[in-house]
């Protein structure tokens, strides 16, 4: 026997052996991995909406009894209505339907954890109805569990009308992205609720009026001129020297105003107190078609210590505000409001004459 050629082989040998593991492995894996043509071909993974487009009611429902129903309506910038009488957030209903769409399904839930799945949906699942084409019974329905252990995929369930509802939940992903997808389908009101509370063409706008009550600057409003070509402001009947371009610009802000969210994160009785407290700043815009829609701005508490550009501690919180419109309480951010609020502050007051 050769025995350089043996020791050759010897060397070769743990080598071979690794290689022969690493294929018998990635055999079983394979082996376990559902076919994607036996999935595409069974209906209970038939989750996916292709013409979006058609769906017209989407009702979300948790295990605690609340329900968020949006319902397509021809609203001039693409809002959806939310529970009949509200419109709902233009970016979480767009959301929805590019899951609908882009949903796919992974794996069947192992037989080991169905029932473990099966019951945490039962618990704290949500259930979704897809109607399409104002038809009064559901297309498709959702039924939503919980994230994977690796949060890159999403328990879910389907049920389709004359074939029931599957008895095989899966593991569902958006391909592109990596997460889960139960997060948007809630159902709180206040977190579905369209945030716009000025939102207009430049044109629609008549006049924009502000008062400082606990802050500087000076209270001022600015409207068109007569000949509908330039716009004035004025300071009660004193005039207010500012450049066309500046009031503009202003004009422009006004245009698309929101505020954060509804969910002020206060007790009703908090809310009652705060309404009572001093406000800092009132605003008010009048619309060419007789609307007008005033807002009340409250100062809010800071949650840490701040300090001002100065080094001086602030005395509210530098990130945000309360804000009341029609009689409801929301949060606002002073990233957006500041430059809105900046206008008046810089305003000098013009003298009596």
């Amino acid at each position: 026997m050769d025995p350089k050629l043996t020791a050759s082989n010897m060397k070769r040998s743990p080598l071979t052996l690794l290689a022969i593991a690493a294929l018998c492995v990635i055999g079983i894996i394979m082996a376990l991995q559902p076919d994607s043509g036996q999935l595409d071909a069974d209906r209970e993974t038939h989750f996916s909406i292709d013409d979006t487009s058609r769906v017209t009611t989407i009702r979300i429902a948790d295990a605690q009894g609340k329900v968020a129903l949006l319902e397509r309506s021809k609203h001039q910038l693409g809002l959806w209505t939310l529970n009949s009488r509200l419109l709902a957030r233009k970016d979480a209903t767009d959301l929805l339907l590019k899951t609908f769409k882009r949903v796919t399904v992974r794996q069947p839930v192992q037989q080991s954890a169905k029932e473990g799945v099966l019951r945490m949906m039962a618990s704290s699942g949500k259930r979704v109805d897809i109607y399409l084409d104002g038809a009064p019974e559901p297309h498709k329905t959702w039924f939503i569990g919980t994230p994977t252990q690796s949060h890159t995929g999403t328990h879910m369930l389907l049920e389709l009308p004359g074939d029931g509802r599957s008895k095989t939940p899966y593991i569902t992903h958006m391909e592109g992205f990596t997460g889960f997808l139960s997060t948007r389908f809630f159902t709180s009101e206040d977190e579905w609720r369209y945030t716009g509370i000025y939102e207009s063409q430049p044109g629609q706008i008549q006049s924009i009026n502000a008062k400082p009550i606990d802050d500087i600057g000076t209270e001022a409003s600015i409207e068109w001129a007569a000949d509908g070509e330039a716009l004035n402001a004025t300071s009660g009947p004193h005039p207010i020297d500012i450049s066309q371009t500046a009031m503009r610009d202003q004009w422009l802000r006004m245009c698309k105003v929101h505020i954060e969210t509804w969910d002020s994160h206060l007790s009703p009785a908090q809310e009652d107190s705060l309404i009572e407290t001093q406000p800092a700043w009132t605003l008010e815009v009048h619309y060419k078609d007789g609307r007008h829609i005033p807002m009340t701005l409250y100062w809010k508490a800071p949650i840490m210590e701040e300090y001002d550009l100065n080094g001086e501690r602030m005395s509210h919180d530098g990130s945000r505000m309360y804000a009341l419109v029609n009689g409801e309480v929301a949060l606002v951010q002073t990233f957006v409001f500041n430059p809105i609020l900046d206008f008046w502050r810089n305003l000098e007051s013009p003298s009596a004459s």
